[in-house]
C-alpha cells in the first residue's frame, strides 16, 4: 500500500503540472504563430486572459477547468450583456487551450451546452452594425480635405478601401509591389491574404482611375518607393512605419467629423464602415449579390446581405408591393 504524499509532494507534483501545461502552450503558441494570423492570435491572447481574470478572482481552476466553471462563465458573460457571438468566441478558445496541453475540453459538458442554450433564448444574437461610410462621404472629403501629406494620405487611403473593400489589416498590409497599373489608367491590387483566406492564395481586386490618381498623388508626396503603402505620420512632414490595423477606425472617425457627421453617427464609425458603405453602394446601385461577394472576398451571403439589409428591403417584396397598390404616393393636400 502507497504511503500518503506530504504536503510537500503534493505541491511539488502541481508545480510539476502547471510547469508542463505553461510549456505545452508555449510549444503550441510557437507552433501556431505562422499557422494563424497575428490578430487571430492576439484575440485568442485577449480571450483567454478574461477566462483567467474570472477564474482568478473565484479562485477556480482555468487549467484544466471543468464544465461547471465554464457554464459560470457563460452566464458571467451574459450577464455583463455579451454578444452570443462574443461568447462562442471565448467558448472556442477555451477549447483550443485546452487540446494545447492534451487535456479534455469542458466546452462540451452538459451544463455548458445548457448555459448556451439559455444564452440564446435570453439574449439577442443581433450585432451592432458600424455606420457606413460609402461614395457620398468619400466624394465629399476628396474635396475639401484641403493639402498636406495627412490629406494626401486620406483621400488614397479611402479610396483605396473603398475600391477593394478591405479589411482593416488587408489595408494596411498593402505594400506597393502589390499594385499593378493598367494602360487605361485604372489597376489592380494583390491582398495577399484576408480573413477568408488564411493559405495565403491572394485575390485581385479593382482600383479605379481615381483612386490610382489619389494613391501615386500620396506616394510621390511621401517620396515612398517600396514596401507599405500606408504609414504613420509624425508630426506634419515625417514618414514613418506601417500603419497598425487599429488605426484604420481613428482615420475614418476623423473623416466623419470632417465632412459633417453628427457626434452620434461619427461614435458608430468604425474599421468595418467604408466596407459596410460600399456594401450597401453596390446593393445600391442593383449589382448582383455574387458580385458584391467576389468584391468583397466573402465565402458566403450572410455578411454582405446583414451589411446591406435595410438596401434589400427597399427591394424586397413588400417594396415592389407597395409601388405597384399606390401605397407609396405621396400625400397631396388639397383646399377646398
Amino acid at each position: 500500500m502507497a504511503e500518503p504524499q506530504s504536503t510537500g509532494e503534493l505541491l511539488a507534483v502541481a508545480e510539476r503540472k502547471i510547469h508542463d501545461q505553461v510549456s505545452a502552450l508555449l510549444n503550441w503558441e510557437r507552433m501556431a504563430t505562422k499557422a494563424y494570423a497575428d490578430n487571430t492570435r492576439r484575440a485568442w491572447r485577449t480571450d483567454w486572459a478574461t477566462y483567467s481574470a474570472f477564474c482568478e478572482k473565484r479562485k477556480l481552476t482555468a487549467l484544466p477547468s471543468d464544465p461547471m466553471t465554464v457554464r459560470a462563465f457563460v452566464l458571467d458573460r451574459v450577464q455583463a450583456g455579451k454578444k452570443p457571438a462574443s461568447i462562442r468566441r471565448y467558448l472556442a478558445t477555451i477549447t483550443r487551450a485546452h487540446r494545447a496541453v492534451r487535456a479534455m475540453t469542458p466546452c462540451d459538458g452538459e451544463p455548458v451546452r445548457l448555459a448556451v442554450q439559455e444564452m440564446k433564448v435570453t439574449t439577442s444574437s443581433r450585432q451592432r452594425q458600424a455606420r457606413a461610410v460609402g461614395r457620398a462621404e468619400i466624394a465629399e472629403f476628396l474635396t475639401c480635405a484641403g493639402e498636406g501629406l495627412r490629406a494626401d494620405r486620406e483621400r488614397a487611403l479611402l479610396c483605396m478601401a473603398y475600391d477593394t473593400m478591405a479589411r482593416r489589416a488587408e489595408l494596411v498590409a498593402l505594400n506597393i509591389a502589390d499594385i499593378t497599373l493598367a494602360p487605361d489608367g485604372s489597376g489592380s491590387v494583390l491582398i495577399r491574404r484576408s480573413k477568408t483566406d488564411q493559405k495565403g492564395e491572394g485575390a485581385s481586386a479593382y482600383l479605379s482611375r481615381e483612386t490610382v490618381r489619389h494613391l501615386m498623388a500620396w506616394l510621390q508626396a511621401a517620396a515612398i518607393r517600396e514596401g507599405a503603402i500606408f504609414r504613420r505620420l509624425i508630426g506634419r512632414n515625417k514618414i514613418g512605419e506601417r500603419l497598425n490595423p487599429s488605426a484604420i477606425a481613428k482615420i475614418y472617425k476623423r473623416v466623419a467629423q470632417w465632412v459633417g457627421l453628427p457626434e452620434r453617427q461619427v461614435k458608430e464609425v468604425s474599421g468595418h464602415s467604408i466596407r459596410v458603405g460600399a456594401t450597401q453602394d453596390l446593393l445600391s446601385l442593383n449589382i448582383d449579390l455574387a458580385s458584391v461577394m467576389q468584391a468583397g472576398r466573402w465565402k458566403s451571403t450572410a455578411m454582405p446581405m446583414r451589411y446591406g439589409e435595410n438596401v434589400l428591403a427597399a427591394r424586397g417584396g413588400m417594396a415592389r408591393a407597395a409601388e405597384l397598390q399606390g401605397r407609396n404616393e405621396r400625400e397631396v393636400n388639397s383646399k377646398d
